[in-house]
């Protein structure tokens, strides 16, 4: 009977890393919760000052909202700065035979420079999203592990216990086969 409350004792130290794991799937990354100077950061060790602004520079004109300010002040300025003289100006250069947009072609520097800026907020969008799925991802991964763990953890103790039994069942077995034997040796 004593052996019960002992076993029982045992399988009760034997959950709690368990129950610990389950609690905190991702307790072995705790290098990221807290960086230098006890701040959040997505780096291990922390971010330096540089890094935190660019990240906050980053956060802020990776949004749709940037974007749209951003062009209403593009189209306003070129809307402002003379849209309709150049058109005008446009429109006579090349009825007398000249180039649309002549060189040093601003209107093409332009609309690189444009490309360049949707190019540059929206791949940061991306970048952020992207960002957002790989922890997520982690996260998932780190609680499947741990899942896994503890049914592997569990399916070993069952495995154990069987084969205690087995073993129990065993001598057991094997002192009715002596008693048997011991039974017929002495009545024949």
């Amino acid at each position: 009977m004593a052996a019960k409350p002992n076993a029982s004792h045992d399988e009760h130290a034997a959950r709690q890393p368990l129950e610990r794991a389950l609690l905190d799937p991702l307790r072995h990354y705790t290098h990221y919760r807290r960086g230098a100077g006890g701040r959040e950061s997505p780096y291990a060790g922390g971010s330096s000052f540089m890094e935190r602004v660019s990240e906050s520079v980053a956060r802020g004109m990776g949004t749709v909202g940037f974007i749209l300010v951003s062009s209403i002040v593009i189209v306003v300025w070129v809307l402002v700065n003379g849209l309709i003289p150049f058109i005008g100006h446009t429109v006579n250069h090349i009825l007398h035979g000249g180039q649309f947009d002549p060189e040093p072609w601003i209107l093409l520097n332009l609309i690189f420079s444009a490309v360049a800026f949707y190019t540059g907020a929206l791949v940061i969008i991306a970048q952020k999203a992207q960002t957002r799925t790989d922890k997520a991802n982690e996260e998932a991964s780190a609680k499947h592990r741990d899942e896994l763990s503890q049914m592997h953890t569990q399916l070993l103790q069952q495995n154990v216990a069987l084969t205690t039994q087995v073993h129990e069942l065993s001598q057991k077995l094997t002192s009715l086969v002596e008693e048997v034997h011991r039974a017929t040796c002495v009545t024949g």
